[in-house]
């Protein structure tokens, strides 16, 4: 591995495309909502405001220490979303033994959308892929590696499944299968690799089950409803459940390679054309095992509303088994036609993720809050109010860095009737100025919606940027005031 110049290769490029443009963007709502998760007792807030295990916020509490940039910030899912390279690499070699197809697994995740995204995002997900990826390539060596492995490979196994199993739930339905694989070994024979195997695995799960225990239950009862995931839950219908199942890997796939639905069924195909050529090798049967046996735990569970499936974020722990099937079907056309397809497929990669990258860095995202906020602080007076909606607040606690005895903090999203508390809270100073300040969900739409704010309010500056507002309203001359104004609302 440290050999191979075409994995350094390969490491540079993804390493350039995710470094590229780190802090050119605000932070999003979600990214802001992961830092806060991160901060003051970690298990606590995180469990309130994420649906994920607490192994990522904790990292980041850490990290957010030694400064608050975004380019900073995003540095820590940066530098696992390099490290998965090397990882879905090193799980390419366990799972088929061929370097050329461990190669193309690295291409392809150097160069896919979502993996370079993530990687430039505060987010969990660079860090699920990346211990998914340890965690299964660990799993195939130890449990095939026979007496020449060492505790060490035991130790890797047990500390990648608690690091797997602390960044995202859906690490889970990888230990299911595993565990099911060593059972079913296990009726046959049990020598020392299959021994270790299972102490590597029990001891990472055993480990995280104080920690599971002390956010699940929480999240579960309080995180954000199943009705959120409606369209990624198994109907309980014959012919819808079959629907959905066929749109749901197919969303996956895309979801995991380059978005548009029909790279879903290419590189699907591409998949299964791996799994077809890997059948034979035992190791290759486990790795299929795994993928295939996760999938349709993630479905089954989506039947009891237990988890999402589809193209979706929580099933990003599949993703380093399916761009080493994918890189292995891959590797099977260079058989035919002396290697043309092979060739033709790797460049459509490399072309698929020059387009992305080109509408990446040109396109604005997520919602531009921190030119906003830097123009209400130099526009707002001392005396001026602040009502800042309940979807901005994570980004506008981030940013702005002025006098909170003035902000006043909404409660109502922009998804319901935020105008009415504009109004309630308007009316208690009356003979203010009044800065609204709007991020996540705001459109210019909605900005038609601000006509009906309270007609004793005559519109002024407003600072806009991509999904992000800041509008002031001030008083017209001669408007009453009312009962106690002055008083803080």
């Amino acid at each position: 591995m440290k050999n191979d110049r075409w994995l350094w290769a390969i490491l540079l490029l993804g390493a350039a495309v995710r470094l590229v443009g780190l802090g050119e963007r605000s932070l999003s709502y979600d990214e802001c909502q992961q830092f806060w998760a991160s901060q003051g007792n970690v298990l606590i807030s995180n469990r309130v405001i994420t649906l994920d295990p607490p192994g990522f916020a904790g990292l980041l509490h850490l990290h957010a220490a030694a400064g608050r940039s975004e380019a900073w910030l995003r540095l820590l899912p940066c530098l696992f979303g390099i490290l998965a390279i090397a990882a879905v690499y090193r799980l390419g070699i366990a799972g088929t033994a061929n370097r050329w197809t461990a190669r193309a697994a690295a291409f392809f995740i150097a160069l896919a959308p979502y993996p370079i995204r993530y990687s430039q995002s505060l987010r969990v997900y660079s860090q699920a892929i990346f211990f998914a990826a340890v965690l299964v390539a660990a799993f195939l060596q130890v449990k095939d590696g026979g007496d020449r492995r060492g505790w060490s490979d035991v130790l890797i196994l047990g500390f990648s499944t608690f690091a797997a199993l602390l960044s995202v739930y859906g690490s889970v339905w990888l230990i299911l299968m595993m565990a099911i694989l060593l059972a079913w070994r296990g009726r046959r024979e049990r020598g020392r690799a299959w021994r270790r195997a299972v102490i590597g695995l029990a001891a990472g799960t055993i480990l995280c089950i104080p920690w599971y225990l002390l956010s699940l239950p929480v999240q579960l009862t309080e995180g954000t409803p199943s009705s959120f995931y409606e369209d990624k839950f198994l109907p309980l219908s014959f012919l819808p459940a079959v629907g959905f199942l066929i749109r749901g890997t197919s969303d996956l796939f895309a979801f995991l390679s380059f978005i548009h639905p029909g790279t879903g069924f290419l590189f699907g195909a591409l998949a299964v054309l791996g799994m077809v050529r890997l059948r034979r090798q035992r190791c290759c049967a486990d790795l299929q095992v795994v993928f295939l046996g996760s999938l349709v735990s993630a479905a089954a569970a989506s039947a009891f509303r237990l988890y999402p499936y589809g193209g979706t974020r929580q099933m990003l722990f599949a993703s380093p088994v399916f761009y080493v099937l994918g890189a292995a079907g891959i590797e099977s056309l260079r058989h035919h036609l002396r290697g043309v397809p092979a060739v033709v497929v790797l460049m459509a990669i490399a072309g698929g993720s020059g387009i992305f990258l080109y509408r990446y860095h040109t396109e604005p995202g997520g919602q531009e809050m921190r030119p906003v906020i830097r123009s209400l602080e130099v526009a707002a007076r001392p005396e001026d109010r602040i009502l800042v909606n309940k979807d901005a607040l994570p980004q506008f606690r981030f940013y702005y860095r002025g006098s909170r005895v003035r902000v006043v903090e909404g409660k109502e999203s922009v998804i319901r009737d935020y105008i009415s508390e504009v109004n309630r809270m308007m009316a208690t100073a009356p003979q203010s100025r009044w800065w609204l300040v709007f991020s996540h969900g705001w459109s210019a739409e909605r900005r038609g919606e601000l006509a009906a704010v309270d007609s004793r309010f005559l519109a002024g500056e407003r600072f806009e940027a991509y999904r992000a507002a800041a509008y002031l309203f001030m008083p017209r001359t001669g408007s009453p005031p009312a009962p106690g104004d002055g008083e803080e609302p």
